[in-house]
């Protein structure tokens, strides 16, 4: 005869062990959460797609090991594209660096879960991609390499105002914003830069030497002219004072010669007036003699 099923201690019987452990399993996956940063959806199968509203955050049930949960992030995301390469219109290549700034509202997030690309947010980057670079390729082509920097403010916000209508419309994406992150200019189009700049310096300075030559000129020309005017004046000055002084000798022999001829003794008063002491003399054979004027005095 078989023994019978004794329990050993406080141990359970494997079959009550295997029921509780499926019960448990059951359990596990009868239940999900969504986070509130996140809206989901139920296929049954792996299959058809039994939501018809997108559950929002909280506590779930579903059928277990019949029913697949698919998560959307719907709160604000941000997409970067890096090393993106496109082409002004004067056909000079630029690489660019683009982040969209979006967020998912809740009458899309189906769409996107099972009807673009797989079920799922596996495809969520790859749906955006091609957008975002047939949005930046177009407004790029419309400015000039030279004007990128003077117009980026520009080309950010129309490629924000495209970019945005074009999600909206493909995908029900809500684009909050467009950031042109990062401009990459091609090495020949630095160095051609680089070039002009240098060319534009060297002519500014080149520029600057003729001015201040010019400069100098001028100054020298002011000065010579100057000292030219000086000398001038300084000789009417002197011609206008002999002029004066030969007019005042002039004035004063006539003066005298007037004098002489009213009064003949005025020659002893002029001697007497300008005589300096010392007796006039005179040379002859026995030397020299004082001259006196034996003449009667008046």
């Amino acid at each position: 005869m078989s023994q019978p099923l004794r329990r050993v201690g406080n141990q359970l019987p494997l079959g009550k062990l295997a029921i509780a452990l499926i019960v448990v399993i059951l359990l596990y996956n009868s239940f999900f959460v969504v986070k509130p940063s996140d809206e989901a959806g139920v296929r049954w199968l792996g299959g058809t797609v039994i939501t018809k509203q997108p559950l929002d955050t909280g506590l779930h049930f579903k059928v277990p090991f019949l029913e697949d949960v698919d998560r959307l992030q719907t709160s604000r995301s941000v997409y970067t594209l890096n090393n993106l390469s496109v082409y002004t219109n004067d056909n000079q290549s630029v690489e660019l660096s683009i982040s969209v700034i979006y967020e998912i509202p809740s009458a899309s997030v189906l769409n996107l879960l099972y009807h673009v690309g797989r079920s799922g947010n596996v495809d969520i980057d790859d749906t955006i991609l091609p957008v975002v670079r047939d949005r930046a390729l177009a407004a790029f082509a419309q400015y000039n390499t030279l004007n990128i920097s003077d117009e980026r403010a520009k080309i950010s916000a129309k490629m924000k105002s495209e970019i945005s209508e074009a999600l909206h419309r493909l995908f029900g994406i809500q684009v909050i914003d467009v950031q042109l992150t990062g401009i990459k200019y091609s090495p020949v189009f630095v160095a051609s830069v680089e070039a002009a700049v240098k060319a534009k310096a060297d002519a500014v300075r080149a520029q600057n030497t003729v001015l201040q030559k010019k400069y100098e000129g001028e100054q020298k020309t002011v000065t010579a002219t100057a000292e030219a005017q000086a000398r001038i004046a300084r000789a009417k000055g002197e011609a206008q004072s002999i002029i004066l002084e030969a007019d005042a000798q002039a004035k004063a022999i006539k003066t005298v010669g007037d004098a002489l001829r009213v009064n003949p003794q005025y020659v002893r008063y002029y001697g007497i007036k300008h005589w300096n002491g010392v007796m006039p003399q005179v040379v002859g054979s026995k030397g020299t003699l004082p001259m006196i004027d034996l003449g009667k005095h008046p």
